[in-house]
């Protein structure tokens, strides 16, 4: 009898337990570009077609900072550090003005790169979109996974998204949106 009674309370605790983990209430988001998503996962889906996805549990740090890339570009970019090799960095890039001293030299190089996109854009709408182009093992390394985005208020949605769902432990899925034509 006290074995019966053991086991029926066992099986009301986990029931009871189980119910309360699936009735949590849904985080309701400020932000527009995301949707609550599984709990331990925070994802990111680009216009471009690309997708990033991370356990909340692996995070070991998020950072948002700015910098001048070879001189050419003002960078602004998030980094995902989790406890495996990879880091996921995700970015936008903005020339630098032409009548800068640091810019001076790289006119000739965004012309070609206009013109690049431009040719790009006539054999597939999707190639002349802003992508990710590496040049290893200059720039990064095999471990990093980038992301370019179209525009500051996605890179900033993105990382707003991100700290959200570091803060509350809940998971969301963030969404680039199509740019603009």
């Amino acid at each position: 009898m006290k074995a019966i009674l053991a086991a029926a309370l066992v099986l009301l605790s986990a029931v009871s337990t189980l119910s309360a983990q699936n009735n949590q209430p849904q985080t309701p988001s400020n932000n527009p570009d995301e949707v609550d998503s599984n709990p331990r996962f925070w994802q990111a889906t680009f216009s471009n077609g690309g997708h990033y996805l991370v356990k909340l549990d692996r995070i070991a740090f998020a950072s948002k900072h700015e910098y001048v890339g070879n001189g050419a570009a003002r960078v602004v970019e998030v980094t995902i550090g989790s406890d495996t090799s990879v880091v996921a960095r995700f970015y936008w890039l903005e020339a630098l003005a032409k009548d800068t001293p640091i810019a001076a030299g790289n006119i000739m190089i965004t012309r070609a790169e206009q013109l690049q996109k431009e040719v790009a854009g006539r054999v597939s709408p999707s190639l002349g979109k802003l992508q990710v182009i590496k040049d290893y093992p200059t720039t990064t390394h095999t471990h990093t996974v980038e992301y370019a985005l179209q525009t500051p208020e996605a890179l900033n949605s993105l990382y707003g998204s991100l700290m959200a769902a570091i803060n509350t432990g809940r998971g969301r899925t963030w969404r680039e949106a199509t740019p603009a034509k």
